[in-house]
């Protein structure tokens, strides 16, 4: 297919939103199948406890992986048929590619009687996920000004919220009606209108100063700020995504709600996020609200949802708290990319934000392996209350990270906050 000579969606900030928006509500509208059905398909084919903690440990090794994606994003420039060249777009096509012939493989693929295979091809695809997630947070980095940062992770944050708000629902129905496979098909075709953006988008020819790769950028990460920012990166995902793999699953087999039902509150959830996202994105811009203060807030948020969780939650009232999990969940992402964004230095920005992201990843494969291996033997709202423990370590973590911050001032946390 021909490429414009010219014309970029990168050059103006609207479009920087379109594209950014298109290709992270591609990635929530994926995510949707991950995070709400994957774990109630293997339950449906009778996988046990063990299986899915397996499972959701290995899926997150990919994103580990981002550290080597990123740096070599960063300093290799990609040729290939029909998907360009450069340092950022054919990366994004390559991983939007093996996420659909990962798709089409996977619904002929029985999840139990296969489970071996099964999982490879899980893996498969969430290797495709994490190069497009990885590059694309890197050509964010490239293109966005510094001061424009909080509202393009917020655009993110959002748009991929929005991907859950629309199909979590329509995902239910359509099992209910026509049964799993469809919708590794359906999964595999979304892939489709981010790839026909990037034919409208262009990387510069020659990188600036500040964008070119340097190794001497990596060694600024040994420093004891960083250590306490990736403590925390450990500690909020544990937390949050321990309790993000087990809700639908709370849902279906602790409170007895069908596949659709799980779909509908799935998608209330979404609604949360959008609004999490949406407000906090707002606050971010605030110039008399600071970063830290946000972080305090969404922690106690965090906090007081897990613990409602666990002694509160019924099925009268699971729509509610899905929309306020949606909010707090939505609300701690965008604080934790905000600050992995304005740490990343340009130099190798897809390559020390994929470090950043990579951290975060391994307290997701603890948290969704940990929470998932214990649904069998634990109740439900025991597992809350832990993850709920392991939330109030972020206090102590974001009070030093504010005072790192105040004897060495971000100006690019100045510049996306009143911080």
């Amino acid at each position: 297919m021909p490429e414009p000579s010219s014309f970029s969606l990168t050059t103006t900030r609207n479009g920087r939103f379109l594209l950014f928006g298109v290709l992270y509500f591609a990635q929530g509208a994926i995510a949707t199948y991950v995070l709400v059905f994957n774990n109630l398909y293997l339950r449906a084919f009778g996988a046990a406890a063990w299986q899915l903690s397996l499972l959701n440990g290995l899926l997150v090794v990919p994103f580990i992986l981002k550290i080597v994606i990123g740096l070599m994003s960063d300093k290799v420039k990609l040729r290939l048929p029909l998907l360009g060249t450069g340092y950022r777009r054919p990366y994004i096509s390559l991983g939007l590619l093996l996420i659909s012939v990962g798709g089409i493989a996977a619904a002929f693929v029985p999840p139990v009687e296969m489970y071996p295979l099964f999982v490879v091809t899980a893996l498969f695809i969430a290797l495709g996920l994490a190069i497009y997630d990885t590059v694309a947070d890197g050509y964010a980095i490239d293109v966005t000004p510094p001061e424009e940062q909080g509202q393009i992770q917020g655009v993110m944050v959002v748009s991929r919220a929005m991907g859950l708000l629309l199909l979590a629902s329509v995902y239910g129905r359509i099992i209910e009606q026509y049964g799993w496979t469809v919708i590794f098909v359906v999964v595999a075709l979304l892939t489709l209108l981010p790839q026909i953006l990037l034919r409208f988008t262009r990387e510069p020819t020659e990188r600036s100063a500040t964008q070119t790769f340097s190794w001497t950028a990596l060694r600024r990460l040994w420093r004891p700020d960083i250590f306490r920012f990736g403590l925390y990166a450990i500690v909020y995902s544990v937390a949050i995504y321990g309790a993000n793999a087990i809700v639908t699953l709370f849902a279906n087999e602790g409170l007895g709600q069908s596949l659709v039902e799980v779909g509908d509150v799935a998608a209330l959830g979404g609604i949360g996020m959008v609004l999490g996202g949406a407000a906090a994105t707002y606050a971010i811009r605030r110039p008399n609200i600071s970063i830290w203060q946000q972080g305090m807030w969404t922690a106690v948020g965090v906090f007081s949802i897990l613990m409602l969780m666990a002694l509160v939650a019924t099925e009268s009232n699971i729509m509610i708290m899905f929309v306020l999990w949606g909010i707090w969940l939505s609300a701690s992402e965008l604080i934790y990319i905000t600050l992995a964004m304005a740490k990343a230095d340009r130099r190798m920005g897809a390559g020390q934000y994929a470090i950043f992201m990579a951290i975060s990843n391994v307290g997701v494969g603890i948290g969704q392996s940990a929470s998932t291996s214990l649904v069998d033997t634990v109740d439900f709202r025991w597992i809350f209350v832990g993850l709920a423990v392991v939330s109030l370590l972020s206090f102590p973590l974001l009070a030093a990270m504010r005072q790192d911050d105040a004897r060495d001032p971000n100006p690019l946390l100045t510049a996306v906050s009143g911080s």
